[in-house]
Order: structure tokens, then C-alpha cells, then sequence
């Protein structure tokens, strides 16, 4: 099958969608054989990302100050020869640009979308978020999976053994910061400040990881110089499940870490960008799974080292979370999405909803 990615990755929006859709990817091309094209109109650092991982990517480069969304994707299709596309984006594409892919026997599939053009999807999968229950489906005819079984994970992340409570094997707590590809907000540096204001009876260490579109390394190295706390910062890793796997403790921004984080069995306390995020966060503390401060805007770095400490000093509370992780999210969702994807030669409009029939 020839497949079209749709989907953006930029210091602004961050490269979640784009790391997801990778994941993606690589299961379709790597277990199904099929060829993957990416359809991309903003972000030299999400379209180099995925040029890095060696698939085609078309870019919009039309100089017209009107954006023909439509017409530029039927150029996507043709040129791809696209049997099917998958959507990872909200940038108001309308139905109606669905419907017709749709009359022209185009599979379309949509992932963790809350835009109308969902109800013209064949596949649409979601992770069991609130948000879900408050969207009208009215007129959906495609199929419907909502639950922590379709959550998109990164091959190493349901490959690599699960962490266990003092991960490290030492009587010293690793610590991890991990605040995603470009951290807009420099949630980084507000971590670091917390980080040096905890008061925690004996040592502890703190590893940061920076992703490839972090802005702030000269205001964060600064900091850090003048902090007493050891600080070990490493940028672009390549061995994030490992490193995450060895961990007791993380502190990052909610996105798509915070569910490879819960498959690898870590404890975490989330900071979320967005209301949206953290509304989204609201279902891993339901569950049991991890702690969510709220909207960044909102946290103080005193909050933050209060909440950190509790938890360092509260190893029965950190194996629970651990635990309840690993009961939820076995990290074989992008392994269902894609085999699902790839056989689906006829969709007959079937409702599968193990959220809304309280069997998620």
C-alpha cells in the first residue's frame, strides 16, 4: 500500500505529531512493506527529522500568500500515488476536503484528532482522554478506537525491559528531565530551579535531556554553572528508552513522553503546556499512573520541588505509579494501528468504543 503522512513538526508546535507518525511509519514499512510518503507544510525541523529517518517528504512550495489546502494535497496524493493518508494534525482542514478523498476510494485515518474533519474519517484512534466523551459524533461512519491499547509508542519503548523502583540500583535516585523535542516554553529551566531547591536527605541525580529543537542551552548552561546541585545535560539521545529504563523519577512536559514513560514503567510528574494537555494529563492521574501539576503558567518552582520530594521520599507511592503504568500501556498500539491500517481494503463503518463501553 502507498501511504501519505500528513502531519507538522516545529519548535512552536513541537515534533510530537512527528515522532508519532514516525513510529508509525516505521511498522508500516518495516512489517507491511508499504511505501510511506510525508506531506508537510510548516517546520524545517520536523521535515529534516523525517528526512533524517530517510522517507520522501513533499513540502508546500507554492510562494502565493493564499494556501490552496485542498489542491495542494490532491498534488500530495497523485504525486505519492497514495492508497490511504493518515492525519496527525489540527490546522482546520475541513470535512468536505475529506469526503472527497474519500469518494476517490482514499483510505483516510486520523489520529488523536478533535477537529470535524474526524467524522469523515475511516479509522480514527484515540487515546482514552475526557476530552472524548464531550465530542459529538453525529454522523460518524467510520471506525471508532478509543483506549490505552491504541496509544502510539516507538518500537524501543515496548522493547526495552520496564523500569522497577530504584531503577538505578544504587541507594541514589536518578532523576530525569525530559521537557520534549523543542520545549517552547523553557520548561526545562524551570525544572532546573526547582530541582535546586529541594531539600532531600541524602543525594540524588539529575540527568536532562534537551531535544534537537531546544532554544535556551546558553540561559540553561548559565544556570546551571551557578547551581549546586549536578546538573549532567545530554542533547539529541538516541538511546531514550534505555536511559529512561534506568531512571526512578521524571519530571517532563505532557505529550507523547508521557505515554512512552508510562510503557517504560517510570514514574512522572507532568507540567502541561496547554489546557488541552491538561485535560488529557487528567487520565494518567486517574489511573494511578502519574502526577500532573497543571498548566505550566500556573506551577511554581516551589510546587514543583515540594511535589518532587514527596515522591523521592515515598518509594511505595512510586512503585504504585509504576505498577498502574505498566497494567495500561503495553506499548503494542502502534503494532495494532498499523496492521490495522495496512488490511484495511474495505471498511464497513463498524463503531468499535471499548471507552464508552467502560472496557477500556
Amino acid at each position: 500500500m502507498n501511504i501519505l503522512i500528513r502531519c507538522d513538526g516545529s519548535p512552536e508546535i513541537g515534533l510530537g505529531h512527528v515522532v508519532r507518525c514516525l513510529a508509525l511509519t516505521d511498522e508500516l514499512h518495516e512489517v507491511h512493506n508499504c511505501h510511506i510518503t510525508f506531506a508537510m507544510v510548516t517546520g524545517p525541523l520536523g521535515i529534516q527529522t523525517v528526512k533524517n529517518k530517510g522517507y520522501p517528504v513533499i513540502t508546500y512550495q507554492n510562494s502565493s500568500k493564499i494556501f490552496d489546502y485542498e489542491g495542494w494535497l490532491n498534488e500530495c496524493v497523485s504525486k505519492s500515488e497514495a492508497e490511504a493518508i493518515i492525519f496527525d494534525v489540527r490546522d482546520g482542514l475541513t470535512r468536505t476536503v475529506m469526503d472527497n478523498l474519500r469518494k476517490k476510494g482514499i483510505l483516510t485515518v486520523t489520529i488523536d484528532d478533535p477537529e470535524d474533519k474526524r467524522l469523515s474519517a475511516d479509522l480514527a484512534f484515540y487515546p482514552p482522554i475526557p476530552q472524548i466523551k464531550l465530542i459529538d459524533w453525529t454522523g460518524f461512519t467510520g471506525e471508532l478506537h478509543i483506549g490505552w491499547k491504541w496509544v502510539i509508542i516507538r518500537k524501543e519503548f515496548s522493547t526495552t525491559p520496564c523500569s522497577t523502583p530504584n531503577a538505578s540500583c544504587s541507594k541514589i535516585p536518578k532523576i530525569l528531565v525530559t521537557m520534549g523535542g523543542s520545549d517552547p516554553e523553557g520548561l526545562t529551566i524551570k525544572a532546573v530551579k526547582a530541582l535546586e531547591m529541594i531539600q532531600f536527605e541524602g543525594s540524588f541525580e539529575v540527568i536532562i535531556v534537551l531535544g534537537s529543537g531546544f532554544q535556551y542551552k546558553e540561559e540553561l548552561e548559565k544556570l546551571i554553572s551557578g547551581c549546586k546541585q549536578h546538573f549532567e545535560l545530554r542533547k539529541n539521545v538516541h538511546n531514550m528508552a534505555e536511559l529512561m529504563a534506568q531512571s526512578d523519577l521524571a519530571v517532563a512536559s505532557f505529550g507523547m513522553t508521557a505515554y512512552e514513560l508510562a510503557a517504560i514503567g517510570v514514574p512522572a510528574i507532568y507540567l502541561c503546556l496547554t489546557e488541552d494537555h491538561a485535560e488529557s494529563a487528567s487520565a494518567f492521574v486517574k489511573e494511578g499512573m502519574a502526577i500532573s501539576l497543571g498548566i505550566f503558567t500556573q506551577v511554581s518552582e516551589e510546587m514543583i520541588a515540594k511535589e518532587i520530594n514527596a515522591l523521592l521520599n515515598n518509594k511505595s507511592l512510586l512503585s504504585k505509579l509504576t505498577g498502574n503504568a505498566k497494567k495500561h500501556i503495553d506499548g503494542k498500539g502502534t503494532i495494532r494501528i498499523s496492521r490495522m491500517v495496512a488490511n484495511s481494503q474495505n471498511i464497513f463503518g463498524e463503531v468499535t468504543n471499548e471507552y464508552f463501553m467502560g472496557t477500556h
